[in-house]
């Protein structure tokens, strides 16, 4: 097992459960979680989210029946990290029977493919370039063609510099877009808004994750040209869906924590309302915990005035920072969002619920709309509403969808769970009682 441990390939071993009992160094640093954050969970939360509600099947049929289709040769699989990323690794599954019952272990070594791949595409792109050089081209048509040659995930100050340039012509030609994901009421499935989401598709270097590139972002200093752009489009689309006859309640922006300390952000967005004639209750912005430390009366001021305006003000990631609920009580929240991490595990994981309960009751007692990120079970969606969760989001109702795939998914009927069933038929009582009778409960 030390051998294991030590390889600098990625390594995990999960037991007859499908849990996870071994998780190596370079396995934390493939998916980015420490190994006390995956020992003892299903290892489905290493797939992504699309697929993870028939992974033990997949698994467990393999286990029962004998037939060894995901064992043996190498295959290129796609993962999903910590961060919600995806990310492709080259898989080699093997098996072994353990203990006297013959238990079925698996143990899978994974291949970084992109690791696999950098030095000779840094080396191919190298050479590119100093060929360039020696025909005393333009310094700018080589920057272009270092972005038209450079990979996604290049661990380097250069990668950082090329793709800040390729993102700053990308944002000046409209190639960024936004893509939405629904978020439902818990008790009656109605939409009670969406949640805007970055995306850039390169036309040379292909997708580039969020993570990636709004990294670059702040290290170029253009994340704020990306926040205000992300305004101004959501606005845009939300009077095109009106004008479709797609009703959407409310818009959520994430913002980084820099915005908020610029004065003029109020403004801004108080003349993007009426430039588009929006009402100010049908935008949020989002807020992360770094932001609630930073008691710079600026930012503060800042965040008062934005609520002024009426425009929702929302926690993300709630629970993963450093929370005070003292300065919770501070700031002029109308949302808290539950990290998804507590959400994956919430079933079988006594803290994670014990958290969650916390931060809906507090949620609850502040007069703040609670909403939970990374609904994927059925089991989670009846768990967090017996807690009183008032919105959900996640692949149990969408995806993040560009905003023609959110029209058709708008106009099909919606999953419909039991307890929103039950709301909607005491509503339909109520409305058909007779006048002056007791309405049913």
């Amino acid at each position: 097992m030390r051998l294991l441990r030590d390889t600098t390939e990625a390594v995990v071993v999960i037991n007859d459960k499908n849990d996870i009992v071994l998780f190596n160094k370079g396995a934390e640093r493939l998916w980015g979680y420490t190994q006390d954050e995956v020992l003892g969970h299903n290892v489905k939360m290493l797939v992504p989210e699309e697929i993870r509600h028939k992974h033990d099947d997949y698994i467990n049929r393999n286990r029962e029946t004998g037939i060894n289709t995901i064992v043996g040769a190498p295959r290129e699989i796609i993962f999903q990290n910590k961060d919600g990323d995806h990310i492709t690794g080259e898989l080699t599954l093997s098996s072994c029977k353990m203990g006297d019952d013959g238990k079925k272990y698996y143990l899978a070594s994974i291949k970084d493919v992109m690791e696999e791949n950098y030095r000779k595409k840094l080396l191919d792109l190298q050479n590119t370039v100093f060929q360039s050089l020696s025909t005393e081209m333009q310094i700018q048509d080589m920057c272009d063609l270092v972005c038209r040659e450079v990979e996604n995930f290049v661990p380097n100050t250069v990668a950082i510099l090329v793709l800040g340039s390729a993102l700053r012509e990308s944002l000046a030609k409209g190639l960024l877009n936004l893509h939405y994901q629904p978020q439902v009421e818990a008790k009656t499935g109605a939409l009670y808004g969406v949640e805007a989401l970055s995306r850039w598709h390169h036309p040379h270097l292909g997708n580039i994750f969020p993570s990636r590139f709004i990294a670059v972002a702040e290290d170029t200093g253009q994340i704020e040209a990306i926040g205000a752009w992300c305004l101004e489009e959501a606005c845009r689309q939300i009077v095109k869906w009106d004008r479709d006859g797609i009703v959407v309640p409310a818009v959520s922006v994430n913002l980084s924590a820099g915005h908020f300390r610029k004065r003029q952000l109020p403004e801004m967005i108080s003349n993007l309302l009426t430039q588009f004639g929006i009402a100010p209750t049908r935008l949020t912005v989002e807020i992360t915990e770094s932001v609630m430390m930073d008691e710079i009366k600026d930012t503060m001021d800042v965040l008062h005035a934005i609520r002024a305006l009426n425009v929702g003000l929302s926690m993300d990631d709630f629970g993963t920072g450093y929370s005070s609920l003292s300065r919770l009580t501070r700031l002029p929240l109308t949302e808290i969002k539950i990290d998804r991490s507590f959400i994956m595990n919430l079933e079988h994981d006594a803290n994670a619920q014990a958290v969650t309960t916390a931060v809906i009751g507090i949620g609850n007692r502040l007069g703040m709309t609670v909403i939970t990120e990374g609904v994927e079970t059925e089991a989670q969606y009846e768990l967090l509403e017996s807690l009183h969760c008032d919105v959900m989001q996640g692949y149990l109702f969408a995806k993040p969808m560009a905003p023609k795939d959110l029209e058709t998914w708008y106009r099909q009927p919606r999953k419909i769970m039991p307890a929103m069933q039950k709301a909607q038929t005491q509503k339909q009582v109520q409305k058909q009682a007779p006048s002056g009778q007791p309405k049913s409960k």
